[in-house]
């Protein structure tokens, strides 16, 4: 188990990192940088759909907000769990 639990806390912080690394960068459609008053033309479920900059912008930090919270609650967990194991040996 202090296998699971130590690659649980790895995973984790990678997840917070990658969220938080994520914040920091541009909005982006389709791999390229957006700027203020452009919009983006994507495809969700099969249909086409477009997103302003603020719409692209808040869709990205949800997912970036959802990688960093995420990370932060398995590295935690798995972190408690390993501590618990090891001290039970």
């Amino acid at each position: 188990m202090k296998i699971a639990h130590t690659l649980g806390v790895a995973v984790g912080l990678a997840l917070l990192l990658t969220g938080l690394i994520r914040l920091s960068l541009p909005v982006e459609c389709h791999g390229h940088a957006m700027d203020l008053g452009q919009v983006c033309h994507d495809t969700e479920k099969g249909r086409p759909v477009t997103r302003s900059f603020d719409e692209q912008r808040s869709l990205r930090d949800s997912t970036d907000g959802f990688l960093t919270v995420g990370g932060l609650i398995v590295a935690a967990g798995s972190a408690v769990l390993l501590r618990r194991t090891l001290r039970a040996d």
